[in-house]
């Protein structure tokens, strides 16, 4: 028996374009930023107005001495307006009320 011989390419699989495309490895896949990314200016923000505002509720009482000279007032009448000052900042952000 003679084997008969083909002159065509032999059709292989993994010639195929479309599934060459599926078998190459990109790595993980990154989606778009969704704002273009303006995200971290929203985060830098808030992180800046937390250190400024937390930063007066929590050296308050450095100016105390300060504020009873300039204001000409008493120490208990500067503590309270520190107390008020850090009772408003807590309280509002307590989104439970």
């Amino acid at each position: 028996m003679s084997a008969e011989v083909s002159s065509a390419p032999a059709q292989r699989k993994d010639s195929d374009p479309e599934a060459a495309i599926d078998e190459v490895d990109e790595g993980p896949h990154v989606p778009p930023v969704p704002d273009g990314g303006w995200g971290w200016v929203v985060v830098l923000g808030s992180f800046m107005i937390h250190v400024i505002a937390d930063g007066i509720a929590y050296s308050f009482g450095v100016f105390v001495e300060d504020f009873v000279e300039y204001f000409e007032c008493s120490k208990s009448a500067v503590g309270g307006l520190g107390s008020l000052m850090l009772g408003v900042t807590w309280g509002s952000g307590n989104t439970n009320l």
